[in-house]
């Protein structure tokens, strides 16, 4: 099965999730990303 990158929108059989929280702490959704994209957002955290 493959899944659609949330961010770049290609198409993708190994995929990343990102659980996403809204400011109370409640889960808001989950955001699927191919490793590439994973990737570039993990880099963006550490600044």
């Amino acid at each position: 099965m493959s899944y659609t990158c949330a961010h770049c929108e290609h198409e993708t059989e190994p995929v990343r999730t990102i659980t996403e929280y809204d400011e109370n702490g409640v889960e808001e959704r989950l955001t699927l990303l191919c490793p590439s994209c994973y990737e570039e957002w993990l880099l963006s955290l550490k600044g």
